[in-house]
């Protein structure tokens, strides 16, 4: 049995360590990697094998010799258009280098967890994982100790949003979208809002949110609590609750509305297809969205111009997203170490598309 450190199996990273060597090195003398290693190194790596009863497993030789030839993508929801963009970019990306990539779908953390499982046992190149995350899942320091483990054995892992794990994440500001979001309602002369969140645990909700709150705190707008509704990113729960807001007369003027009677000016989603859900339950209510009721959302899919009204939305670069996360997968050993834990920031400060959905009041 091989033995490392506190009677455990040696690792990888134990014989890089004893030999006194970089991880990416003790890699390319054990695994048979294509770049050479110098002999000094080449006689500690092997000796300090040795000494460990190290043996390479064969997922690390794969990884290390090129031939593994595919990544892993990971996504929470293949049919919506957010992760189905985010999928386009990873697969063109991959295809104009000749690597192939498997999809998983996993749409909480234990499926996460099982999916991840399932990719490092087929032995990919790399694993990119875009994931709506819940930050209070039960699972997250298993999965961490998971990727690790891959890590170290010479696997990449690339997150697409930040998930605060040590690795390298593709990023877009979504506090700044926020904020840019919540000062066009302010500009547009908009002061009754209606916010539409994700789950309260999801890292990338929350950021737009405090960007949200902050714009319009700014501009002297206080929101009423009743106002802020949690929820899925989803079409359907966009719709289900508008409707439900609208049947308990909050949304519309009256007696008991939003805003001491004022009712909501208007709705503020901060995802697209909920947006997309929201005007179609304004809608069925006879009011109408973009003239009576303002309508944001939040990421530009591609038929968010296509909606009608066409819908106001921040603009996020979901392809460039998917090429940016290819790219840095297959970096050379010493450019993804390099990387470390690194938010690698595609459009900082991202655009909002200003259409008929939110007309100036």
């Amino acid at each position: 049995m091989t033995t490392g450190h506190h009677g455990r199996a040696a690792t990888l990273m134990d014989v890089a360590r004893e030999a006194g060597v970089s991880i990416a090195t003790a890699s390319r003398a054990l695994n048979g990697g294509t770049r050479k290693v110098r002999k000094d190194s080449y006689a500690k790596v092997t000796a300090a094998a040795r000494r460990l009863n190290y043996r390479p497993n064969a997922f690390a030789q794969a990884v290390a010799k090129g031939s593994s030839s595919n990544i892993a993508l990971l996504v929470s929801d293949i049919s919506d258009p957010y992760f189905a963009g985010v999928s386009q970019g990873v697969v063109k990306a991959a295809s104009e280098r000749g690597v192939d990539v498997a999809i998983g779908v996993a749409s909480d953390g234990a499926e996460e967890l099982d999916r991840i499982s399932g990719f490092i046992a087929s032995r990919p190149r790399g694993i990119i994982i875009s994931e709506s995350e819940n930050v209070n899942d039960h699972t997250r320091q298993e999965l961490q100790q998971e990727l690790k483990r891959y890590s170290d054995a010479g696997g990449r892992v690339v997150f697409v949003l930040d998930r605060d794990m040590p690795f390298p994440a593709i990023d877009v500001g979504n506090e700044d979208g926020g904020h840019a979001i919540g000062k066009l309602l302010r500009d547009a002369g908009y002061r009754r809002p209606v916010i539409l969140k994700g789950n309260d645990g999801y890292r990338s909700s929350g950021q737009r949110y405090r960007g949200v709150v902050k714009a319009l705190a700014e501009g002297g707008v206080d929101i009423d609590p009743r106002a802020v509704a949690n929820g899925g990113f989803r079409r359907e729960t966009g719709f289900a609750v508008v409707s439900q807001m609208i049947r308990d007369r909050l949304l519309p003027p009256g007696e008991g509305a939003l805003y001491g009677g004022a009712g909501a000016d208007c709705v503020v989603a901060l995802n697209d297809v909920m947006a997309i859900g929201a005007m179609t339950a304004l809608r069925a209510a006879g009011i109408e969205p973009g003239r009576q009721v303002g309508v944001t959302g939040f990421g530009d899919i591609p038929y968010a111009v296509d909606v009608y009204p066409a819908l106001t939305t921040v603009h996020l670069p979901l392809q460039d997203m998917g090429k940016a996360a290819v790219e840095n997968v297959l970096l050379s050993d010493d450019e993804y170490r390099s990387l470390g834990h690194r938010l690698i920031f595609l459009h900082a400060r991202p655009d909002v598309i200003l259409r008929d959905s939110l007309p100036r009041r």
